[in-house]
């Protein structure tokens, strides 16, 4: 009787403890590079040698380690709000002339704007506070998470990009917390100005778990009228987080050109959504297949 008690009362306190880190940062790095070695794997076949990449929410820059390993010609721009992960990626690619990192997240309005982040889990950065301090059923947010807040830099997308004159990238990796909505968005301006399309890997939610379904759905949406392929939600997620691959008309996922062929949409013919701006903001990567745990 006596250890039943013991065991019912370290249960209780294990799910009311805060939770803290259990892993070091260069654990945590090791148990996720598999996972993020399977996106590196996905963009290959469309990032050509000397090709130009987008790392939106970077983290701590393992999908752009991995990735400048398998093509050390080309060239990337890492997006990290979270001051000590811009930090750490500075460092991990200083005297690299092939890598650029911004201090900031990217979205679809320029701010200032509160990134809240898991104590106990380095990739679960947000300025989704529908996702942070999540209290419906199925959620993955245990009420008892330590959240820690910082003041980050949100970018336009499209803005950003014309601001510095890139009129070409190959590939956009966006992991970004259930913001990628927004980076979509806010990315759409700069397709049609440039004609440019990139082949983008998003990290999606399931409709039934985003607390914000609906603005995801219309920012996939709005894709097709700029010549990309329908992306099918049911069938391109594995569970309830996943990533996804938004690729032109034309071409198939390993980079080869389809039988259907191109679209002949041109890329003028839809100019930038009206939609205003959203109200939250991006973080970093995280394990998919599950809901990260906030």
């Amino acid at each position: 009787m006596y250890k039943k008690l013991q065991w019912l009362a370290g249960k209780v306190r294990r799910r009311f403890a805060p939770e803290v880190p259990t892993r070091s940062l260069s654990e945590w790095e090791a148990r996720h590079e598999e996972t993020v070695r399977e996106s590196v794997e996905a963009v290959l076949p469309h990032l050509p040698e000397g090709g130009v990449f987008l790392d939106i929410g970077a983290n701590i820059g393992i999908f752009t380690r991995l990735l400048r390993e398998a093509r050390p010609s080309a060239t990337g721009i890492l997006f990290e709000p979270v001051a000590r992960y811009a930090d750490m990626c500075r460092e991990r690619f200083s005297g690299d002339e092939g890598v650029e990192v911004v201090h900031a997240a990217v979205g679809d309005e320029d701010a200032v704007r509160t990134i809240y982040k898991a104590a106990h889990n380095y990739g679960a950065n947000s300025l989704m506070t529908e996702i942070m301090f999540d209290r419906r059923p199925n959620s993955a947010v245990r009420p008892d998470t330590v959240i820690e807040e910082e003041e980050i830099q949100l970018v336009h997308g499209s803005r950003w990009l014309l601001e510095r004159g890139i009129k070409h990238v190959d590939v956009i990796k966006t992991d970004t917390e259930g913001y990628d909505y927004a980076v979509l968005d806010g990315l759409r301006e700069w397709l049609v100005e440039t004609g440019c399309r990139p082949v983008l890997h998003v990290e999606l939610l399931a409709e039934d778990y985003h607390p914000l379904a609906g603005r995801q759905r219309e920012a996939l949406d709005a894709y097709i009228p700029l010549g990309y392929q329908p992306v099918d939600l049911d069938r391109d997620l594995s569970g309830t987080v996943g990533d996804v691959l938004l690729i032109p008309q034309g071409r198939t996922a390993s980079g080869e050109a389809s039988e259907q062929g191109p679209s002949e949409q041109g890329p003028s013919e839809q100019g930038p959504s009206e939609e205003g701006p959203g109200e939250e903001g991006p973080g970093g990567s995280a394990s998919k297949g599950s809901p990260p745990r906030p």
